[in-house]
């Protein structure tokens, strides 16, 4: 049973719900993995750009959770696993909107986490460094920096997925991706050859440990 929708609409989330309703088909996973990414000083991008990124890795994700988690929690289980990054964990210059989305999405999935405790609902933030997807080969073709990113920096996702999974099956409020992509390596891409100097930002940095995905150290 497929249902498409286009998420970055405002009513698409209502649609998609109400559509599931009718067919008797209540959500035990949601998976919030729609995003878009636009890399680039901010004021060289056009007022749509950075609408559309609110609107989609912003709002649709909140709205898909504000419309499925209730029912979730009336029947006692359920799981919810949102996509942010480790763009996240800091300020990202020529990323500024793109990170700030991200940093929405880990500070609600850490609050909800909280709040869904005694429920029998989890939700989950995975945060992957850069990760061969199809946004990221859209970015890529905008952008020489970014083509230009060495192999071994670059995830791959159906490990970055299974890490996802295995962390949201678990219940947990976070998981760092084992790539090696730090915060401090994607604000150094990021930065490079944009005329933008590295941000002296927090001197601690969220990374996993061997054995241990999402421990923060």
């Amino acid at each position: 049973w497929v249902a498409p929708a286009d998420l970055s609409l405002p009513d698409a989330a209502q649609k998609l719900a109400a559509a599931m309703q009718r067919a008797k088909r209540p959500i035990d996973v949601l998976v919030n993995n729609a995003g878009i990414l636009n890399h680039g000083a901010f004021v060289d991008m056009p007022p749509q750009y950075h609408h559309a990124m609110i609107d989609l890795n912003i709002t649709g994700l909140t709205t898909m959770i504000a419309h499925l988690a209730p029912g979730m929690v009336a029947r006692g289980q359920g799981r919810i696993l949102n996509v942010a990054s480790i763009a996240a964990f800091q300020p990202i210059p020529t990323l500024a909107t793109y990170a700030a989305t991200k940093a929405y999405v880990l500070s609600l999935t850490e609050s909800l986490s909280e709040e869904f405790k005694g429920t029998g609902v989890s939700i989950t933030a995975l945060c992957p460094g850069i990760t061969a997807t199809n946004m990221f080969s859209g970015a890529k073709a905008e952008s020489a920096q970014l083509a230009n990113l060495p192999k071994f920096l670059i995830g791959d996702a159906k490990v970055v997925a299974q890490e996802g999974f295995d962390a949201c099956m678990r219940g947990d409020a976070r998981q760092i991706s084992s790539t090696l992509a730090t915060p401090r390596a994607v604000s150094r891409i990021a930065c490079t050859n944009t005329g933008f100097d590295r941000p002296a930002l927090a001197s601690s940095w969220a990374s996993t440990r061997s054995g241990s995905p999402g421990r923060v150290q």
